[in-house]
């Protein structure tokens, strides 16, 4: 019994000496950006991985949630936005917009009616990120994933196929 108790502690001693005695080795540094991304303007968040876009009557949706993002195959419902499916969510992925300062905002507050609200769902979320979407006459006002808002430009079938005219 002793002699199994012994061998163990020789066995996890390389872990434990590593792990309570050796100092680690500062990292140098590195010109590379973060791994973290922070774009101003950004509607949706460029670090998570988006599962699904519930976007005013129309549902993109990964097939198989587990295939890889160079693999993924999006579908829509309804059915006939199936071939523009993984378009769609290139556009919504890449969609940038001016972030809006308070006076703009303030400004523009009397002419926001008929919100549209926009639910994405990232893979390892709990809550979709809400996007809080105004139509005007010469842009759309929407929220980010860091809660700016932003006027966004853009044909209303590269994003909201349903709102097309």
């Amino acid at each position: 019994m002793v002699a199994i108790i012994l061998f163990m502690g020789v066995m996890a001693a390389p872990t434990l000496i590593k792990q309570y005695l050796i100092s680690p080795q500062p990292q140098a540094y590195s010109q590379e950006p973060s791994q973290e991304q922070w774009l101003p303007g950004m509607i949706l968040n460029p670090n998570d991985r988006v599962i699904e876009i519930n976007a005013a009557g129309l549902q993109l949706y990964l097939e198989d949630e587990s295939s890889s993002v160079e693999q993924a195959q999006w579908l829509a419902i309804p059915e006939r936005f199936n071939e523009q499916a993984n378009q769609l969510v290139l556009n919504w992925q890449g969609i940038r917009g001016t972030v809006v300062d308070e006076p703009t905002l303030q400004r523009l507050k009397p002419a926001l009616e008929n919100p549209v609200t926009i639910e994405v769902w990232y893979q390892e979320a709990e809550e979709p990120q809400r996007v809080t979407a105004y139509r005007l006459a010469q842009f759309w006002l929407m929220t980010t994933y860091q809660q700016e808002w932003v006027a966004v430009s853009f044909d209303d079938g590269d994003l909201l196929p349903l709102y097309s005219k």
